[in-house]
């Protein structure tokens, strides 16, 4: 992004609205958990397909303290389906929360959506990166894809590159 227009100066310089909780300093951010989740129907049928995850309380977060939130930690964003506002505020969001807690973090974009992570397609967002897309809606940052991860081929190259 070499020309920048007067427009996109401003956009630039916009905050998004946090919620209070997300402007406080990382290291007075609790969890508290909350009751179990369920389903009204096909419990059976859930547990088997989300072994790891279903039935898992709600988290919310509050004050507190949490040394979770100050590690150092490698996150992947991939962006899947067609455009939407907003897809580069979200990974603005999340490179600043890695960021807030740990300043070693990493932040890796899959390229192309899921795709990406099947292929091995991906890049480091650093700060520059985050920087030149922050509050210009789009998915242009990583771009987006419909790929369905559902082979057992699939499933072992997104393995690989995991």
């Amino acid at each position: 992004m070499d020309t920048v227009s007067p427009l996109q100066k401003i956009r630039y310089q916009y905050n998004p609205k946090l919620p209070a909780i997300l402007t406080e300093a990382i290291q007075s951010i609790g969890f508290a958990e909350g009751q179990k989740t369920h389903a009204k129907t096909d419990e059976e049928k859930l547990l088997q397909l989300f072994p790891n995850t279903y039935g898992k309380p709600i988290v919310t977060l509050t004050k507190g303290t949490s040394d979770k939130l100050s590690k150092q930690l490698t996150v992947g964003v991939i962006l899947s389906g067609g455009q939407a506002p907003g897809g580069h505020n979200v990974i603005a969001g999340l490179y600043d929360g890695l960021m807030k807690g740990n300043t070693n973090s990493q932040l890796i974009g899959f390229k192309g959506g899921p795709g990406g992570l099947v292929d091995n397609s991906y890049s480091i967002l650093d700060k520059n990166t985050i920087d030149q897309y922050r509050n210009t809606g789009g998915f242009d940052i990583i771009g987006s894809g419909r790929t369905k991860i559902e082979t057992p081929e699939h499933f072992s190259k997104a393995r690989e590159t995991v």
